[in-house]
């Protein structure tokens, strides 16, 4: 099933930088009680809102980029759709053109009429033309495994990463997400290792990558030059329980290393760590 997630960054104040969380519904089928960055499923309509949001030039400046993981402009338009759509009926963020914030009333107005089940289409009059897609850069793609280990349904999921716009504040809207939850990825990953949140497998890795970035200038400067990559994990049963093997890890059949971190996460008191202590992560 196709699917986009926005990795939200922000300037932090006791940090370089930090990320957003929300905190899935506890009666979810996928991911319940779960961390996880916005986002979810392809719509129809989708695509159509991602040409309103400048799309053709996106695909024109980004694709060359997308290396191994490139997707079909269909494919990349509806992704980035979904992405644009989810985090605004979620977390009621909104990335739009020519002004630094949009204002709360537009944002407000359009997240209701989202929430309430109306398709984008029937949205464009109060303003959809302020959308803009530029600042989303393509971070990763994530597979799930054949055997799930957190849903009931299997996943292709694109992530994408940009700032916190100017002047907005993360909203939980109370029913896919129930709160909102910033932090650096270090801290953020500590609080996992000690069981105070729920992380699944990809929001791991991903916040270990995010770990090894010293500010947020040097994580925009990376993305300058950041080609994609794509992980589909596989799930193991061994004597220890349950492992996520990532390609290069000798349970994987890609022999070679995508992203950084260990190849391999291990089952332990519910939750799915790297073997050894908790900074092989981002070290």
């Amino acid at each position: 099933m196709p699917a986009a997630s926005v990795i939200i960054v922000r300037p932090g104040q006791t940090a370089p930088f930090e990320v957003l969380l929300m905190e899935r519904a506890a009666a979810s089928r996928n991911f319940a009680g779960a961390l996880v960055f916005p986002g979810g499923k392809v719509e129809p309509g989708d695509a159509a809102l991602a040409g309103q949001a400048g799309f053709a030039d996106y695909w024109q400046s980004h694709h060359a980029q997308l290396g191994d993981c490139v997707a079909s402009i269909e494919q990349m338009a509806g992704l980035l759709g979904a992405a644009l759509r989810e985090t605004l009926e979620e977390v009621g963020i909104c990335w739009g053109e020519g002004v630094p914030a949009l204002p709360a009333q537009w944002l407000d107005a359009v997240r209701c009429r989202l929430l309430a089940g109306a398709p984008w289409q029937a949205i464009e009059e109060v303003g959809a033309q302020r959308l803009c897609a530029a600042a989303l850069r393509p971070f990763s793609r994530w597979i799930t495994p054949r055997l799930p280990n957190m849903s009931a349904k299997r996943f292709d999921t694109w992530f994408f990463i940009a700032r916190l716009p100017q002047g907005q504040t993360a909203r939980a809207d109370g029913a896919e997400a129930q709160r909102i939850l910033w932090g650096s990825p270090r801290t953020l990953l500590q609080r996992y290792a000690r069981g105070e949140i729920l992380l699944a497998p990809p929001q791991v890795m991903t916040l270990a990558h995010l770990g090894r970035f010293a500010s947020l200038c040097a994580l925009t400067e990376s993305l300058r030059s950041h080609i994609p990559y794509c992980v589909a994990p596989v799930s193991v049963d061994g004597p220890q329980g349950r492992m996520v093997c990532f390609p290069g890890d000798v349970l994987h059949a890609q022999t070679q290393p995508v992203m950084p971190g260990p190849t391999r996460l291990v089952a332990q008191d519910g939750r799915f760590l790297p073997e050894g202590v908790l900074a092989r992560l981002w070290n």
